[in-house]
């Protein structure tokens, strides 16, 4: 029983991912994303039902369009296997899914199974607007204002839920002090060394995590940052013009890497592991 919710929970997410792939293709084009059929951007044609069940169209259409034969972005693939992921991670966290799934359905009505189920909605919501801003960054090397306002919203409906132990103020208070360092950053550097839409994503992750968790979230993006930069360069070395995915250029040393994506890898991580790098609740015990 368990397997079959696990999968309709990925199968749920993907298809998400299909919807986020969407918007991210098409924001700021002037093509609406929530009305209208799909369509190939190379021949035009609308895709049909057939053409649009997450990951294994590209599969059975071996990634190329069923009309024309164009390649498929192999983005869409990833983003729908991305979101997939996140949906079950997201059912996890939010506790709408427990390794003992036999537990769980005898004791689902005691605790509140509508709270559950908000619970976990509300955290895939997130997720996928994580995903988003990741996505759209690695394309455009912007972050939009309405990905990140909406991201507060889903943030704000999420830490006023009762199952959560959230205080408001205080998150408002940790939004802004996370945020402040590397405002100034922006504005010495004029730009040059962050974008100002990672100083609102900042912001935005601080009301989300709270302070610990939200420094840990920087930090630990900071590390992965680091890291993949150096794994890309030395792949660039063995393999020159190496193209990674989403990204549409070979990586170099002087090559401007948005932040974006990192600081989302560091938002889940910290929020899912409920991270403390520097131990700070324990400093807080001793006072």
């Amino acid at each position: 029983m368990q397997y079959f919710f696990l999968i309709l929970i990925f199968w749920f997410g993907a298809a998400l991912g299909s919807f986020v792939a969407v918007i991210a293709n098409r924001h700021n084009t002037g093509l609406p994303f929530l009305k209208g059929r799909s369509i190939c951007f190379s021949c035009n044609a609308k895709l049909q039902k057939k053409d649009l069940i997450p990951i294994f169209s590209f599969l059975f259409l071996k990634g190329k369009c069923g009309h024309c034969g164009s390649k498929i972005p192999k983005e869409t693939i990833i983003i729908e296997i991305l979101m997939g992921v996140l949906s079950v991670l997201a059912a996890f966290k939010s506790g709408f899914l427990v390794s003992d799934f036999s537990l769980r359905l005898a004791t689902a009505f005691s605790e509140g199974w509508l709270l559950l189920i908000a619970s976990y909605l509300l955290l895939t919501a997130i997720f996928a607007n994580i995903l988003l801003i990741s996505v759209y960054d690695l394309k455009h090397f912007i972050i939009p204002d309405s990905f990140l306002v909406s991201l507060f919203i889903f943030s704000l409906f999420y830490t006023l839920m009762p199952a959560t132990d959230y205080w408001l103020l205080i998150n408002i208070i940790s939004g802004i002090v996370l945020a402040i360092p590397f405002l100034l950053i922006f504005l010495i550097s004029k730009g040059r060394w962050l974008g100002f839409g990672d100083v609102k994503y900042i912001l935005v992750l601080g009301f989300l995590l709270g302070f610990i968790q939200g420094l840990s979230a920087i930090v630990l993006s900071f590390w992965i940052g680091a890291a993949f930069s150096l794994i890309a360069l030395f792949l660039n070395r063995l393999k020159p013009h190496i193209n990674l995915p989403l990204f549409k250029n070979s990586l170099t040393i002087k090559s401007e890497v948005p932040f974006g994506p990192f600081l989302s890898l560091g938002i889940i991580i910290s929020f899912y592991l409920n991270l403390d790098l520097f131990q700070i609740h324990e400093l807080f015990n001793i006072f």
